[in-house]
């Protein structure tokens, strides 16, 4: 994970605070909400917050999440977990990150969270 983090800010994809502030997401969800990254799932889900967070600082936008998708998972029940998940990830960021992310990065931590329990 972080070789793979450290290839993005080598590569000049994300900012040095981002790939740092992301090896803090990583020990942060392993550690402190024991959800594994460690997983080809895990470096997918970290390399697009990573991008997500750069889109924000760059202003790019992209479309919202499919509106079915997002009530799907705002009825599940670890939902508002997954929120204070997310809203305690990006402390690690001085970046304002674009709303249309969120549903994203939130459909993201849902996938990890489904993986987590199946294993």
């Amino acid at each position: 994970m972080e070789n793979r983090l450290n290839l993005l800010c080598q590569g000049n994809v994300i900012d040095q605070d981002i790939c740092d502030g992301m090896l803090q997401v990583v020990a942060q969800l392993e550690n402190d909400w024991e959800i594994p990254v460690r997983n080809a799932l895990g470096e997918i889900v970290i390399t697009h917050m990573a991008n997500a967070l750069m889109r924000s600082r760059r202003g790019e936008q992209i479309s919202s999440m499919d509106i079915e998708l997002l009530m799907e998972m705002r009825q599940s029940s670890v939902f508002s977990h997954l929120q204070a998940v997310n809203a305690s990830l990006l402390t690690h960021f001085d970046v304002q990150l674009h709303p249309c992310e969120e549903g994203y990065l939130l459909a993201n931590l849902f996938s990890l969270w489904v993986a987590k329990e199946q294993w």
